[in-house]
């Protein structure tokens, strides 16, 4: 049994130490007119303030004033100042040893505090395990502790006692809840359970290891053994669970996914069917999603195809068309002259062609030559084949629900459920249509009859479309559920204030005025300025000055020398010293115990592997320090989304905190940007082809980078993912406490609604817009008021719009700002509408609004234009290092999951993170080592260095770590003083 909850040193000072900042001071130690009573019973200056002190010590943290304890003067001064007493007297009650025991006595007597006695500890225990129920994380469970034993005036006596405490309520609690589920299952479903991890789906794969494979290539028969999966799943008939219970599910289910079928034997019976019952529910939900994810795809690839196919035959046709249009022409010109000669006309149409040849001519030219856009539709046929089978399958295998709109489209599912892909039973009468699409209708409503495959596709097809809009929602899908179910917190949430929500006709008054004040200001100076900068109907951003070769020049001159005073090192030390410096690893908690790993080379190399696409297998060989079972080990327990972001918080804190990187930026400025990575091996049939990267399947890792270059935050999306959904992930989801008000990304991260959100979040999003010129302004006068640039304008603002969906635009900024929801799974959905949801709508109101004044300060101020440009620079040259680490493997990532890619892409970005540290702290050594030599800096080349240097830092191979580094007294390897400036010294 844990006799203590893993804490680092820090973290466990802080629990009890003196508070050291205002808000906390003024909130715990202000005294009321009792206090002021007491403490005025004593007879000097002197003891008048020891009694205070020790009474606002007791209140908060909780225990008796250490003897000789050093007070933070913030915490001293409020308390002085209350008492009308000079603090400087503090000196003379602290050397008066029995005064000081007196006076804690009689505290504790006037305002009922008492001690931690043992009678007292079996009450709270049962207070402990309660509370531990619900909960996974022991500092959470030993802080909630720590305030109530404060609310029921107990003196904290020390960290030990209540440490201890609150370690054997974690365990007690586990242990009732794997009890009590325990005893709920029956007999019947303990042998299912135990069949799931003995049977074999063949001699080698146990049916638990066969659950947890990834996701194969995209096709139909995927879709059906992820079906077969679920069914699996669901014939355990596993119970309802508890919600107190929920949390600890979750933690069971994290443990679970990574044991073994053997690993699973060796536990005890209870404890395993438990965990099994949690790896169970979250497979389910993880297979239901991946199979809606698979459908999805496979719609996809139908339409892919079907628009390929009517490439082809438009090439095909365009081949044939000249002899086509002569033989028309030929055929034409015969009818002509028959008619005017009274002949016979079909005669000499016959003598120029057959009919049949005409009839296909004519097919064909009405065909190609058919008025709009081609549609594939028409060549969709043949992918039906894909959801004959699968399709129905489907559809039976999940509850659908959804808005009352898509009733038609329901009672179509479930028509096609029951037909289960059998035509040897006819279409009932009243088939429903009204989902059909009308880009649909013409070819599945033909000569007044319904073309089956045509009404089947288009069902299909639209339920796709509605599942990824949230119109039609999966109750046991983690990803598609209701947007209302999404929205709600997890936890009973904390009622909104009507007064949380700003008045929508007062916030639209003053935006409306600030709208039209800018217009009539850029307006009136285009009447006026040059006549160059508006062209036709639209405006003309004038070209960038460039750069001073000479400046550059010296910038580049001044990197050099600065990087060459940086000591070589290998990758391997570069972590192990900043692990030295930051404890990052401490971050990355065993997923059972929350332990840190045992063997910090053996993780960095696990890392390293991961980080530079080497593997573990290639890493164990060539490391040294452990075998691929240990590195997989590390990998398996320790390497988890949460572990990865809190480490890279404690990184992205430490990075923003050197010196140095002041210079590289304020540190409250944001940016995003994407960059493919092409995949190789069993990766390529996850990933999707990008015409604008090759032919080659890929991912992107579109990362969030501060503007003193420190990482904030990153995810794999797919290759042909648009990035403006993403930008917001990164700004609202690090965990670092890097206090950021604007963002900046590329052409791909712009969108209406990231400007509506990004301004209601009270946050500046300056993004560089491609194709600027070509896009609308908006009003809410008419354009005319603006003279010449009223050609500009797009529809007038709808403030109606705005207003009736205030109260709902609120709630989903509430549910981003509160990390409700992942900001880019809600604006998938709110832009996956076709037909344009009204939220989705007002948001693109707000966000057209706020577009629209920034494309007006993108034209007038050049400043904006290069600061935003250099900032996304910062992210590109970001990403040349990120390329330089993940480079074995040709740079290919061969991972089959998007789990797996996902940790592949937070190890990437950590070791990036821990070199730009790393670079960080050695530039600023070497910095102030010319700065000692006499070698005057300007500031301006200051701004100009970049922590992304690589070239003394070895990335290849060479996974050795160094025992004999000689470090100075701050722990840094010596700089690499070159002899010229050492005879210098010496002259």
């Amino acid at each position: 049994m844990p006799a203590r909850i893993y804490m680092i040193g820090p973290q466990r000072d802080a629990l009890l130490a003196l508070p050291e900042d205002e808000t906390t001071v003024v909130r715990h130690h202000s005294l009321d007119v009792n206090d002021l009573a007491a403490i005025n019973s004593a007879r000097t200056p002197e003891t008048r303030l020891g009694y205070a002190l020790q009474l606002c010590c007791l209140r908060y943290p909780g225990r008796h004033l250490r003897r000789g304890e050093l007070l933070p003067a913030v915490m001293l001064d409020h308390i002085a100042e209350q008492i009308g007493i000079d603090a400087e007297v503090i000196g003379g009650f602290a050397r008066r040893t029995p005064t000081r025991y007196d006076q804690l006595l009689a505290i504790k007597a006037r305002f009922g505090f008492t001690d931690l006695t043992k009678p007292m500890r079996a009450t709270l225990r049962a207070w402990l395990e309660a509370e531990a129920v619900g909960l996974t994380n022991g500092r959470v469970l030993l802080g909630n502790f720590l305030d109530e034993l404060r609310f029921r005036k107990i003196v904290i006596s020390g960290i030990t006692v209540v440490e201890r405490m609150a370690a054997e309520a974690m365990h007690a609690a586990e242990n009732r809840i794997i009890a009590d589920i325990d005893n709920r299952l029956d007999p019947a479903t303990h042998s299912r359970l135990d069949a799931l991890i003995a049977e074999k789906t063949h001699d080698r794969q146990s049916r638990f290891s066969w659950l947890r494979e990834p996701t194969p290539r995209v096709a139909s028969a995927s879709l059906v053994g992820i079906l077969d999966k679920i069914a699996l799943v669901r014939g355990i008939r596993t119970p309802a669970i508890d919600r107190r219970y929920e949390p600890r599910m979750e933690q069971f289910a994290r443990e679970g996914v990574r044991y073994t079928a053997q690993a699973f034997q060796q536990m005890g019976s209870a404890r395993r069917h438990v965990i099994l019952v949690a790896t169970l529910r979250e497979f389910e939900a993880t297979l239901t999603d991946t199979a809606i994810g698979m459908f999805d795809s496979l719609i996809g690839r139908a339409h892919l195809r079907a628009r390929k196919r009517l490439e082809q035959t438009v090439a095909a046709s365009a081949d044939q068309g000249r002899d086509r249009l002569i033989r028309v022409a030929d055929v034409l010109e015969a009818v002509s002259k028959a008619a005017r000669a009274g002949g016979d006309i079909a005669a000499a149409v016959a003598a120029v062609a057959s009919l049949d040849t005409i009839d296909a001519d004519a097919a064909l030219l009405r065909r190609t030559t058919r008025p709009g856009r081609d549609n594939a539709i028409s060549e969709i046929g043949p992918e039906y084949r894909t959801f004959k089978r699968a399709g129905p399958r489907f559809l039976k295998a999940f509850t659908f629900e959804g808005r009352k709109g898509t009733a038609p489209l329901r009672a179509a599912m479930a028509i096609l459920a029951e037909l289960d892909g059998d035509w040897r039973t006819a279409l009932p009468d009243g088939l429903p249509l009204g989902h059909i699409e009308r880009r649909w209708q013409r070819y599945v409503v033909t000569d007044d009859k319904i073309d089956r495959t045509h009404w089947e596709l288009a069902t299909y097809s639209a339920l796709a479309g509605a599942l990824a809009a949230g119109d039609i929602w999966v109750p046991t899908s983690r990803l598609h559920r209701s947007l209302e179910t999404l929205l709600s917190p997890s936890t009973d949430p904390v009622p909104a204030q009507v007064s949380d929500i700003p008045d929508p006709h007062v916030w639209l008054d003053a935006r409306a005025a600030e709208l039209d004040t800018a217009l009539l200001k850029v307006s009136g100076g285009l009447t006026s300025g040059d006549p160059a900068l508006f062209s036709g109907d639209r405006l003309r951003f004038p070209k960038e000055p460039k750069t001073d070769l000479a400046e550059r020049d010296d910038g580049r001159q001044f990197v050099r020398t600065c990087y060459n005073l940086v000591p070589t090192t290998r990758i391997t030390d570069v972590l192990s010293q900043v692990e030295r410096w930051t404890g990052f690893t401490s971050h990355f908690g065993h997923v059972s115990t929350g332990l840190p790993p045992s063997d910090e080379r053996s993780f960095l190399a696990a890392m390293i592997a991961e980080a530079t696409n080497l593997g573990l297998s290639r890493m164990a060989e060539v490391c040294g320090v452990a075998s691929r079972r240990t590195l997989l080990r590390m990998q398996t327990w320790h390497m988890r989304e949460e572990t990865f972001r809190a480490a890279l918080g404690c990184l992205t804190d430490a990075i923003q905190a050197e010196p140095m990187a002041a210079w590289f930026g304020e540190g409250w400025r944001a940016s995003a940007d994407g960059q493919a990575y092409y995949l190789g091996g069993a990766g390529e049939a996850g990933g999707q082809v990008n015409a604008h990267y090759g032919r080659d399947p890929i991912v992107k890792i579109y990362t969030t980078i501060t503007d003193r270059y420190a990482p904030l935050h990153q995810t794999v999306i797919a290759g042909t993912a648009g990035e403006a959904i993403h930008a917001l992930d990164g700004i609202l989801g690090h965990e670092s406490n890097a206090n950021l008000s604007a963002l900046h990304v590329d052409g791909g991260g712009v969108s209406d609604i990231v400007f509506a959100v990004m301004d209601l979040l009270g946050l500046d999003f300056e993004p560089r817009i491609p194709r600027l010129s070509d896009r609308r302004l908006y009003s809410f006068e008419p354009p005319k008021r603006y003279g010449r640039l009223a050609p500009l304008f797009g529809n007038r603002l709808n403030r109606d719009l705005i207003v009736n969906h205030w109260p709902d635009i609120h709630r989903v900024i509430r549910a981003m700002r509160d990390r409700t929801i992942t900001p880019s799974l809600i604006l998938k959905k709110l832009s996956a509408y076709r037909q344009q949801n009204s939220l989705a709508a007002a948001l693109r109101e707000v966000g057209r609004i706020e577009r629209t004044l920034f494309t007006l300060r993108w034209f007038k101020d050049p400043a904006l234009r290069q600061l935003v440009t250099g900032e996304l620079n910062k992210g590109e040259a970001r990403n040349s290092l990120a390329r330089a680490v993940a480079f074995h493997r040709l740079g290919r990532f061969r991972d089959r999951g998007i789990e797996n890619q996902q940790m592949r892409a937070a190890a990437l970005n950590l070791v990036t993170a821990a070199i730009i540290l790393f670079n960080c702290r050695y530039l600023d050594r070497a910095v102030s080592e010319l700065g000692s030599r006499g070698v005057k800096i300007d500031p301006a080349l200051l701004s100009q260095l970049s922590p992304l240097g690589w070239d003394r830092i070895n990335l290849t191979g060479d996974y050795v770590w160094s025992d004999g580094i000689e470090l100075d007294a701050d722990g840094l390897m010596p700089l690499r003083i070159p002899d010229s400036y050492r005879e210098s010294m010496s002259r």
